[in-house]
């Protein structure tokens, strides 16, 4: 017969919550060329930096870092950032490219569960990595990381664009907004991030509507914070980009920050 473990009640008068107070950490400079490596943000978030490039990741995601990519970062105060890893011996994948992951129930379920068996003598009879891998492979809301340029013009277009993915303006008056000519924007970006401006400002405006689907706004007022004419518009834009329609894109992933 198992007997059934019960908490103590806390003594009287005894204090029944304690601040959490975990000081900021460093990920030193680093190359893994036999592994994998998913960095899961359980809280607050993290700065890593991706071949040179600067990214902010945040509690609810995940970044997938192939085998070979050089990175550095800090886990910030009060923040827990889990590493898992994928030898390359062993984990045949297809993602090739870093690319940043929201985690859904299901997974954040798989990612305890491999956790739990990287770090503890609890072993399951099951290999999860496979299914991690296939998980994240076919997941709609793997996207590519924005990189953010680092020269003070574009920068100041990329962090206007992050905050405003809605404004209507074109190329030409964002340049001059920050006294550069539209050819330099535009060289700028591409050396820096890798790509276009274009194509930088639709995948701002894409994250910005996942995140906002995911925290319960309706599909009209997305549209309408990142610059679409209607619904529809966003719509086909959306499933463009994800794979999926913004309503069941929302239903998918409801509540994953």
């Amino acid at each position: 017969m198992s007997a059934v473990l019960t908490p103590s009640p806390p003594a009287l008068g005894a204090a029944t919550h304690w601040p959490v107070d975990l000081p900021p950490a460093a990920i030193p400079p680093r190359v893994h060329d036999d592994e994998h490596l998913l960095l899961w943000q359980v809280r607050g978030t993290s700065t890593l930096h991706v071949d040179g490039v600067a990214h902010v990741l945040t509690m609810g995601h995940a970044l997938w870092l192939p085998a070979g990519v050089r990175h550095r970062g800090t886990v910030h105060a009060n923040s827990v950032l889990l590493p898992m890893f994928f030898p390359v011996a062993s984990a045949a994948t297809t993602l090739r490219r870093p690319t940043l992951i929201s985690v859904d129930r299901e997974m954040r379920n798989l990612f305890l569960a491999e956790v739990q068996m990287s770090y503890t003598v609890i072993q399951p009879a099951i290999d999860l990595s496979s299914q991690i891998l296939a998980l994240i492979e076919s997941c709609p809301a793997a996207s590519t990381l924005l990189p953010m340029p680092t020269s003070e013009s574009a920068r100041a277009v990329a962090d206007h664009l992050r905050r405003n993915p809605g404004d209507p303006r074109g190329l030409t008056e964002l340049a001059a907004q920050v006294h550069t000519s539209v050819r330099s924007l535009e060289r700028i970006f591409l050396a820096e991030t890798g790509t276009t401006v274009r194509a930088w400002r639709m995948q701002a405006r894409m994250e910005t509507a996942a995140t906002l689907l995911r925290a319960g706004a309706t599909v009209g007022a997305v549209a309408s914070r990142v610059g679409y004419a209607d619904a529809a518009s966003l719509r086909r834009a959306f499933r463009k980009h994800y794979g999926m329609g913004p309503a069941e894109y929302a239903q998918t992933f409801s509540g994953v920050q």
